[in-house]
C-alpha cells in the first residue's frame, strides 16, 4: 500500500503567474510562506537537507527541507524554497503533512529490522546500507518504520519495516532500469574518440578530459564478479576496462564510456550542471554484467556505487550500452537521486521514469542528427538496441504516441492521458507505463500537435526552441519537485520554471501541453 499524502498542506507555486524571466516576487505574496518555513525549522519540524545553487540565475538558491517529527524524517514530505540573493522567498513547492504526532521510540533495533527485511525476501537477500528510522504516512495513519534496501538476484527493493512489530509496512522495487584520447568501435560499428588514461601496460577506460572521474568497468560476463559487485561489494579496480594500444574494439565498453561523457557534456552545456550531483561526483559505467546464458537485456542505475550496469542483451537486443538515449536515461536516475529523489512508485515513480526518458531523448537530439534510422534522434526510446531496427517493434516506449505500446501483463497500453492512468499494483504502480503522460506533454511542448485521447491540439514552442522545452522541464523537475510529486505537481513546477526562464507566453504553452494530457 503506497503512502498517503491526501491530507498534506500544499504549498505550491506561491510566486504569482505574472512574474517573468528574472523577476522577483513581491514580499507581500511570499513573506507568509517564508515566515512559516522559518517557524517550522526553528521548532525542529523542518530540517534543511540540501542547498542548490541556481545555475540559471546567479545569486538565487533552492533550499530543500525534510519534514521531521520527533527527530524522524517523514517519507515523501519535503518543501523546496527558492530565495534570492538577499534571502527573500520567491516561491515554495512541496508538501507538509499537518497534524502528525507519533512516538518515535522503536521497539526494534536497526539490525533486527534488517534481518526482518531479509527474512521477508527471497533466499540470499542481503540488506545494504544503514536502516533509517522514519515515519511512513499510510491511509490508516503514520507508522514508525525502518527504511532500508535489500538486494537479491538482480533486484533492489526498498523495504519499510514496522519499528515495533517487525512486519513489512510497505515495499517497492527500487531498481531503476533500463587525458589520452584513443579511438574505438561502438556496438554498431561506428568509430568514436575514447578518452582514456595511459599507464604501465597500456590504457585504462578513465576519462581525463572531463572534470569528474568517468570510469568504465568490464565484468567479463562473470557471474561471480557480477554477483559480488551487485550484492554490496565494491567494484574491483582490476576490473577497469583496458586496451593495450588505445584502439578499443569492445563495442559495449566503447559506447558505455563515450556516451557517459556525452551525457556529462549535454548536462553541462545545456543546463550548466556538473555531473550527477552538480559537483562532479565520479560516475562508473559497468559493462558485461552477467553471463550471456542469463540473457540480461536491460540496464539499471545503482545508487550505492553511483554506477550504471549494462547487460549484454539477448537474441533480440544488442548490449544495452549501445544507445545514447538509454545511457543518458540511466544516468538521469542519478541526477534525480541528487535532486528531487522521486519515490520509485506510483505517480512520483512515473515522473522519475518520464524525466529519464525526456533527458535521454534530449541528449540524443543534442548529439545526433534528427531523422529516421539507427543513431538518429527521434522520440522512440531504446529503438537503436534491437538487431532488427524497426520502430515501434524495436523500441520500448514512444513519447510521440505512448499508446502504441501495450502490456499483456498489465492488460493496458501506455497511457497518453491522465484519465487512462494505470492504478494497479504491477510495475510499482505503473512507473514505466504512466510515464508516457509526462513524456507526451514534453513532446507536445516541443513539436505541438494533437493528443489522441483528449483531441486537444497544442501549438508548441517548435523544434527550433527545443532547448527552451528542455530547460523548462529540467528546471521544473530538479528545482521544484519533491519525493512524493504528482503529475499536478509537475505541471505547477514546469509552469513556474517557464516563468522563471522566459515569460508568460512559454508558460501558457506548458499549461496547454499539460491540459492536453489531462493534467490540470
Amino acid at each position: 500500500m503506497p503512502p498517503a499524502y491526501r491530507n498534506a498542506l500544499l504549498l505550491m507555486a506561491l510566486a504569482l503567474a505574472g512574474l517573468g524571466a528574472g523577476a522577483t516576487s513581491g514580499d507581500d505574496e511570499t513573506r507568509p510562506a517564508g515566515a512559516r518555513i522559518d517557524a517550522l525549522a526553528a521548532r525542529g519540524e523542518l530540517r534543511l537537507v540540501r542547498v542548490q545553487e541556481d545555475a540559471d540565475f546567479p545569486g538565487r538558491r533552492h533550499l530543500r527541507y525534510d519534514q521531521v517529527v520527533g527527530g524522524a524524517r517523514v517519507v515523501g514530505a519535503q518543501l523546496v524554497r527558492q530565495i534570492d540573493g538577499e534571502g527573500r522567498t520567491l516561491s515554495v513547492h512541496g508538501r507538509f503533512l499537518e497534524g502528525l504526532a507519533a512516538d518515535t521510540t522503536p521497539a526494534l533495533r536497526a539490525e533486527q529490522a534488517a534481518r526482518a527485511a531479509e527474512a521477508a525476501s527471497p533466499w540470499g537477500a542481503r540488506a545494504v546500507g544503514e536502516p533509517e528510522l522514519v515515519l511512513l504516512p499510510l491511509p490508516a495513519g503514520a507508522r514508525l518504520v525502518f527504511a532500508l534496501w535489500v538486494r537479491f538476484d538482480q533486484n533492489l527493493e526498498r523495504i519499510f519495516v514496522d519499528a515495533r512489530t517487525g512486519a513489512i509496512a510497505w515495499r517497492y522495487d527500487d531498481l531503476r532500469t533500463e587525458a589520452a584520447v584513443g579511438t574505438g568501435t561502438g556496438v554498431w560499428g561506428d568509430r568514436k574518440k575514447v578518452s582514456a588514461d595511459s599507464g604501465p601496460g597500456g590504457f585504462r577506460a578513465e576519462d581525463r578530459l572531463r572534470p569528474p572521474a568517468l570510469t568504465t568497468y568490464d565484468l567479463g560476463q562473470s557471474l561471480s564478479a557480477s554477483s559480488v559487485t551487485f550484492t554490496g561489494g565494491l567494484l574491483d579496480p582490476a576490473r577497469v576496462a583496458r586496451s593495450a594500444d588505445n584502439n578499443w574494439m569492445d563495442g559495449a565498453i566503447v559506447d558505455a564510456h563515450v556516451y557517459a561523457g556525452w551525457t556529462y557534456d549535454y548536462y553541462f552545456k545545456r543546463h550548466g550542471r556538473r555531473g550527477i550531483d552538480g559537483r562532479d561526483l565520479p560516475l562508473r559505467s559497468v559493462t558485461h554484467f552477467l553471463p550471456p546464458s542469463l540473457g540480461f537485456a536491460n540496464a539499471f542505475w545503482d545508487p550505492f556505487q553511483n554506477a550504471v550496469y549494462y547487460g549484454d542483451g539477448d537474441a533480440v537486443y544488442a548490449p544495452f550500452a549501445g544507445a545514447i538515449d538509454v545511457v543518458a536515461h540511466e544516468i538521469t536516475h542519478g541526477v534525480t537521486q541528487y535532486t528531487w529523489d522521486g519515490i520509485y512508485a506510483g505517480e512520483s515513480g512515473a515522473l522519475n521514469e518520464a524525466f529519464s526518458d525526456i533527458m535521454g531523448t534530449a541528449a540524443e537530439f543534442f548529439h545526433e542528427p534528427a531523422g529516421e534510422g539507427r543513431m538518429r534522434a527521434d522520440y522512440w526510446l531504446g529503438e537503436d538496441l534491437a538487431f532488427g531496427f524497426d520502430p515501434p517493434r524495436s523500441a520500448v516506449r514512444s513519447m510521440q504516441n505512448p499508446s502504441a505500446f501495450c502490456s499483456e501483463t498489465l492488460g493496458i497500453c501506455d497511457p497518453d492521458h491522465y484519465s487512462r492512468l494505470y492504478r494497479g499494483p504491477l510495475d510499482g504502480g505503473g512507473v514505466h507505463h504512466n510515464g508516457g503522460i509526462a513524456s507526451q506533454a514534453f513532446f507536445l511542448l516541443v513539436e505541438g500537435g494533437l493528443n489522441r485521447t483528449s483531441l486537444r491540439r497544442v501549438l508548441g514552442l517548435g523544434p527550433q526552441h527545443r532547448d527552451k522545452a528542455e530547460r523548462i522541464f529540467y528546471r521544473g523537475f530538479t528545482s521544484y519537485l519533491t519525493p512524493s510529486a504528482t503529475f499536478a505537481d509537475a505541471r505547477a513546477a514546469t509552469i513556474r520554471a517557464a516563468l522563471d526562464l522566459y515569460g508568460e507566453a512559454e508558460a501558457a504553452e506548458v499549461a496547454s501541453a499539460w491540459a492536453a494530457v489531462g493534467v490540470q
